[in-house]
Parts: C-alpha cells; sequence; structure tokens
C-alpha cells in the first residue's frame, strides 16, 4: 500500500497516538472517511457526467451523419459515361 510497509505503517500510528492523544484518533479518522466518501462520491458523479455527456455527443453526431445529403457523383464515374451519347465514346 503506497509503498510503506508494515513497520512503518506502526510507527506512524505511534507517533499520531502520542501526538493526538487516543480522543482525537477517532475523531480525525471519521473526519477522513466521510472526506474520502465525498471524494468518492464526486468522482462517481464526474464519471457519470462525462459519460452521459459522450453519449450524447455520440448520438448527435449519428442523427447529423444521417441527415447529411448522400455524395454526389463524380462526373468521371462510369455511371455517368454509360449514359453519354455513343458518339462521344
Amino acid at each position: 500500500m503506497f509503498g510503506i510497509g508494515t513497520g512503518e505503517i506502526l510507527i506512524v500510528l505511534v507517533i499520531a497516538l502520542l501526538l493526538l492523544g487516543p480522543k482525537e484518533i477517532p475523531k480525525i479518522a471519521r473526519t477522513l472517511g466521510r472526506g474520502m466518501r465525498e471524494l468518492e462520491r464526486a468522482k462517481d458523479e464526474l464519471k457519470q457526467t462525462i459519460e452521459f455527456e459522450a453519449e450524447k455527443d455520440e448520438a448527435d453526431s449519428k442523427k447529423t451523419k444521417d441527415s447529411e445529403e448522400p455524395p454526389k457523383k463524380d462526373s468521371n464515374s462510369p455511371d455517368d459515361l454509360n449514359n453519354l451519347p455513343s458518339k462521344h465514346l
């Protein structure tokens, strides 16, 4: 976890216990938990918004492609040459 071993985690917890005291650690842990939960909710909401907008843009571009006119034929296409009078061939 984050490149920190068990020994380092224990040292940090002991220092926190000495500095903050046993009454403050549960309050801080609760506050950190709430903060992490809020970050997770914000991340999920942002992800949903991005996915919704991507799907909306995809649907709009598909709708635009369907409503466009078909491309005009090139004047040198074989279909046009077949329609010419025989003296031009």
